[in-house]
């Protein structure tokens, strides 16, 4: 008999690879079930001629949003292929070097959990629970996602943030208001920024925050995988970072994601 031996490895992509390996979505379709649900949505958008426009790259360029020309992919995928699972939010609680102020306003590195763990309003365990995740998942039609080019400065910074927020009124617009069930981003929310966060649970603009994909439990190294299956296009897959902020980081660039769950009208 051939003896099979694994590697026990706990980084963060081996973890999220486990989880996704042990949710009930995320083993329920092959690789052909999800190409052919993507063909079904496509469907769908090719019969609403504005919103395939408007999911484009070239038309995201022509946001009024200074360093939009930053998102380098713009798609979508079956909302019912989107796994979210509470053990992904549990990854926030993973330690690495942040850069933390001191009273003086000099940055000093501490080996600490997400400093947005336990305090902003949209990172857990302030976010929902994933089987309501799953259930307004479930209600939408398509999950629309963008995706940076590399880039390599780091802190968040306000394209983002006005991109998503921007993409979210031109499809409420088109489609009705309510149209975006939900808008997700990448790490802490920035709505009000540069207002602080009021923190522990409270929300100056409930209905406009943006919780990142993860902390709504959503793995997005699996999500780049999917729409790089389903599309074809290799460059929506994700790198996770090695050693950051250090001499030695790997790579040197990275990527943000941003999601937008919708609902078509009949």
């Amino acid at each position: 008999m051939k003896t099979i031996s694994k590697q026990i490895n706990y980084s963060p992509d081996n973890i999220e690879r486990s989880i996704v390996a042990d949710n009930p979505v995320g083993t329920r379709y092959s690789d052909a079930k999800k190409k052919k649900l993507y063909g079904e949505k496509q469907k769908l958008v090719n019969a609403l001629p504005e919103l395939k426009k408007l999911l484009t790259i070239e038309t995201i360029h022509t946001f009024p949003v200074e360093g939009v020309e930053h998102f380098g992919r713009a798609g979508f995928l079956p909302p019912q292929m989107v796994i979210t699972d509470d053990r992904i939010k549990d990854m926030c609680q993973n330690m690495f070097w942040v850069n933390v102020p001191l009273p003086d306003g000099k940055p000093a590195k501490q080996f600490m959990r997400c400093p947005g763990l336990n305090h902003q309003s949209s990172c857990p365990y302030f976010t929902p629970p994933s089987d309501k995740v799953r259930a307004m998942l479930d209600s939408a039609d398509i999950f629309i996602v963008l995706q940076s080019k590399l880039f390599d400065f780091f802190g968040s910074v306000p394209w983002q943030w006005g991109t998503i927020n921007r993409l979210r009124e031109e499809v409420d617009a088109l489609l009705g208001k309510g149209a975006v069930l939900q808008q997700f981003g990448a790490g802490p929310c920035q709505y009000c920024s540069p207002e602080p966060c009021l923190a522990m649970g409270n929300c100056r603009n409930p209905e406009q925050r943006v919780p990142a994909l993860e902390a709504m439990g959503i793995p997005v190294g699996q999500l780049c995988r999917d729409l790089s299956l389903v599309t074809g296009d290799k460059s929506w897959e994700i790198k996770w970072i090695k050693h950051f902020q250090f001499a030695n980081q790997t790579p040197k660039k990275w990527k943000v994601v941003f999601g937008l769950a919708v609902k078509l009208p009949e």
